[in-house]
């Protein structure tokens, strides 16, 4: 199978799982939905855009609601519960996109909703950062993906420049944070109260920092626009410099012996040629990008399944043997990855 038949087994099989279940907004499911929409967009097919929008219009139609704890939304079947946890501002990232399709006014109130919430309203760390939820005091990667993209399309969507602009600031602040010493790679985690930071470089975590940097090229201002296309060159320099010889990536990037995780490499294919058709010349990327999917082959099942993606890190990676002791397996962000890198071949 080629890369975009691998890809649309996947999707086929999320329609069928958005018939049959009830598929919640959280960050997971959000990111699986944005790669169908994505994906749909690529190839005109109208089925996939199609299971988004009813995806959509069956939890808008639920209401926008805040919920005083992460915990409380994740019962919420249909609704976009918005919580302090930044999981759930993951339907932001597909609203613009999803607007430019259907025009829904609905898609722009929501955008508005969540955009003030986190600018107004979610809780900060002692640096100014946003806090990844209120259980964890700590600024993440992960929390980069989930407020940042989703900021600038609030800003565009609305016409308002204060989501855009609490966007600048939040990026400032955790590639400050998250930066490794000595290289262009990032900490999952930073705890600004003792200065521990996560250990290494978790894959995925870099994952979410480089697509951030992609998907809001262009549309940030210029000064910013050069810093993000910059950084993008050398993250990628490298991540090409740790990719392993069956074309995976380490799921903490730079240890000998850390697993192979897919959903890492088929983010940054992601980003990577997001990032070039936006003008950032990234060299090697189409070689890299083609061994990452001939390594990620093995993987997937027959009925549309990627497997050996990680899990949940929350601070799991204190425990012993760190993010090696997170399972893999099936996981909707694994889905997601695949659909956008098929997206944006």
């Amino acid at each position: 199978l080629t890369h975009r038949q691998l890809a649309e087994r996947v999707a086929d099989r999320l329609v069928r799982d958005t018939q049959n279940t009830n598929i919640i907004t959280d960050w997971g499911e959000a990111l699986a939905l944005f790669g169908l929409l994505e994906l749909g967009r690529k190839t005109d097919n109208t089925a996939y855009v199609e299971a988004v929008d009813n995806w959509v219009d069956g939890h808008l139609k639920g209401g926008l609601r805040i919920y005083d704890h992460w915990r409380d939304a994740l019962q919420v079947k249909q609704g976009v519960p918005v919580t302090h946890f930044c999981g759930s501002w993951g339907i932001m990232l597909l609203a613009k996109s999803l607007h430019e399709v259907t025009n829904d006014v609905r898609l722009v109130e929501m955008a508005r909703f969540i955009g003030d919430f986190v600018v107004d309203r979610a809780q900060r760390t002692s640096v100014k950062g946003l806090k990844h939820t209120e259980d964890i005091p700590w600024l993440f990667a992960d929390t980069v993906y989930y407020s940042i993209p989703g900021l600038v399309a609030a800003s565009e969507l609305t016409g308002n420049d204060k989501y855009r602009a609490e966007a600048m600031n939040q990026l400032q602040i955790h590639l400050k944070y998250l930066a490794a010493e000595g290289s262009d790679l990032f900490h999952q985690s930073f705890n600004p109260e003792t200065g521990e930071r996560s250990p290494g470089c978790w894959g995925r975590g870099n994952g979410w920092i480089a697509m951030t940097l992609a998907e809001i090229a262009d549309r940030v201002p210029d000064e910013t626009n050069a810093v993000v296309k910059t950084k993008l060159q050398a993250m990628f320099a490298e991540l090409f410099s740790l990719q392993q010889p069956n074309g995976l990536w380490r799921t903490q990037l730079e240890k000998d012996g850390s697993y192979h995780e897919t959903s890492c490499g088929l983010l940054f294919a992601y980003a990577g040629q997001l990032a070039e058709k936006k003008g950032v010349d990234i060299a090697k990327s189409a070689s890299a990008f083609d061994r990452c999917w001939d390594g990620t082959r093995p993987y997937f099942t027959d009925d549309g399944e990627l497997q050996q993606v990680s899990g949940e890190t929350w601070l799991r990676w204190q425990n012993p043997g760190a993010y090696e002791s997170i399972e893999t397996g099936h996981r909707p962000w694994g889905t997601g990855s695949v659909l956008l890198a098929a997206a944006t071949e």
